[in-house]
């Protein structure tokens, strides 16, 4: 007679399941190894440039960007011309920012580094510029960005745009700690983190992470339909008590913003810090007559709340210009409140772009030599 077969049992199912989970990562990990679809810009805590890139954009609805938007990255990763083959007798500048630095809504022409350039060569024809700014990095990934990659280039002056990126960051991408690449085996937990750092899988979850929180936070690319945006009002004792809970975070703010002016200073480097534009306030727009003090931004929180918060990180920089002396052009206050200039409460339009370079081509004379 045949023996009866053994019916499986839970321990033997939930062995069987672990097994088949295992050897489901080994074989995505493997895959995104040989080939990587997601063209990150943070990997295992490094900054990733991407080089030598031309794309084309359809405009992503909107009447105030260009019809076909044209992007592209020089052989060193950074969107403008290449790097002279004698690049001494040129003067060097760097943009570094986030987003609104990057532009990517923005043709290669149509840029705020770029029109900048076009500005200051007329007094200074050996003039090299080129914009190193990555979508979603706050002053931590900037840090990373000057000691990896900007450092090697020598430039003459950096400038950076800093601000909405940073607003209640802790540690962006977890860098602060993430950086590091030593295996941590003191509990399973810091093992499993260990194990991410390393992995392509963790990357990937990183950056879906990285993209969820920014999202949350409203700092994603829309097009913005204000009129069809619903109004929050909130209390003025709310927006004061959560303006003022800024102050956990503005302190760490300022040292990495002397961090990146000192290291700066120490190569060679003159830094030149803008202070951060937006529609976040309480006024009365020129383009469409609305009032945008309760249009609601975000979750929990409107134009009014979202100003006053990103107003607290400008004064970081206005109280050490002031304080530290330095280098500092307010573009916040010199920027229109006009949605002409914006796509949504960020990000400039063609029409924008060409207000930032012509505001900071005017107050750059005296920190360029």
């Amino acid at each position: 007679m045949e023996k009866a077969k053994k019916k499986p049992t839970l321990w033997g199912n939930v062995k069987a399941l672990f097994l088949g989970v295992m050897v489901a990562l080994l074989l995505v990990e493997v895959l995104l190894r040989i080939f990587q679809p997601f063209p990150f810009r943070v990997k295992h805590g490094k900054i990733i440039l991407p080089a030598n890139q031309q794309i084309t954009h359809q405009n992503p609805g909107s009447p105030k960007l260009e019809p076909v938007i044209h992007y592209t990255r020089n052989s060193i990763g950074l969107r403008g011309a290449e790097l002279p083959k004698q690049p001494e007798q040129y003067v060097k500048i760097i943009t570094i920012g986030g987003s609104t630095t990057e532009c990517s809504y923005n043709s290669d022409s149509l840029t705020w580094p770029e029109l900048l350039k076009g500005k200051l060569q007329q007094h200074i024809p050996n003039l090299w510029l080129n914009n190193a700014g990555l979508d979603g990095t706050s002053t931590f990934g900037h840090l990373l960005l000057l000691q990896e990659h900007m450092l090697s280039l020598k430039p003459d002056y950096i400038i950076f745009l800093t601000g909405v990126n940073d607003m209640e960051e802790n540690a962006m991408g977890g860098f602060d700690t993430y950086h590091s690449n030593e295996w941590d085996t003191h509990n399973l937990k810091s093992f499993f983190r260990s194990l991410m750092k390393k992995t392509e899988i963790g990357a990937l979850a990183e950056n879906i992470y990285r993209y969820r929180i920014a999202r949350k936070q409203g700092m994603t690319h829309r097009i913005v339909d204000y009129a069809k945006q619903r109004q929050l009002i909130i209390s003025d004792t709310d927006m004061q008590l959560q303006a003022e809970e800024q102050s956990r975070y503005t302190g760490a703010y300022r040292k990495r913003i002397l961090q990146l002016d000192s290291i700066c200073k120490a190569n060679g480097i003159i830094p030149i810090f803008l202070t951060q534009p937006s529609l976040y306030a309480s006024f009365t727009d020129p383009a469409t007559g609305l009032d945008f003090g309760n249009i609601q931004t975000t979750k929990g929180r409107n134009a009014q709340l979202q100003g006053m918060i990103l107003s607290r990180y400008n004064n970081v920089l206005l109280h050490l210009r002031d304080e530290n002396k330095i280098n500092l052009i307010d573009l916040a206050t010199g920027m229109p409140k006009n949605s002409t200039y914006y796509y949504d409460y960020t990000h400039y339009t063609s029409a924008g772009t060409k207000v930032v370079a012509q505001i900071v081509a005017d107050s750059i004379g005296r920190f360029i030599k």
